[in-house]
């Protein structure tokens, strides 16, 4: 006898559920309106300090721009002959001349390993 109630009690539930997300919907247009004025605004403030850090940016660039940069070498073998040229201009010098050379001696007898107590 309980089981010929429950379609006709599922179906009543169902519709009161429909009738609930119906009216939900039909007042989302409204609460809409107030949350997208609030969003508008944020991205309003967004957009302002985006603007003072490309600003920031810009002004950081200009004093880049104006000071000078060393030339880059355009191509791989220009890289390669001014490598050389540097290399043959200026002699290298390992050390102080004035340095006396020492012979490294060789120990046969290995210190001893200490233990822990």
């Amino acid at each position: 006898m309980m089981m010929e109630y429950l379609p006709t009690l599922l179906l009543l539930s169902l519709l009161i559920s429909v009738v609930f997300l119906i009216r939900l919907l039909l007042e989302m247009p409204n609460s809409m309106d107030s949350k997208t004025d609030v969003i508008h605004t944020e991205l309003k403030d967004i957009a302002t300090i985006l603007d003072d850090i490309a600003d920031l940016f810009n002004d950081a660039l200009g004093a880049v721009a104006n000071s000078p940069i060393a030339q880059t070498p355009s191509s791989p073998m220009e890289s390669i002959l001014s490598g050389l040229i540097s290399s043959v201009m200026t002699p290298k010098t390992h050390g102080d001349p004035q340095t006396e050379i020492r012979t490294i001696q060789a120990t046969d007898n290995p210190p001893p390993l200490q233990t822990e107590n």
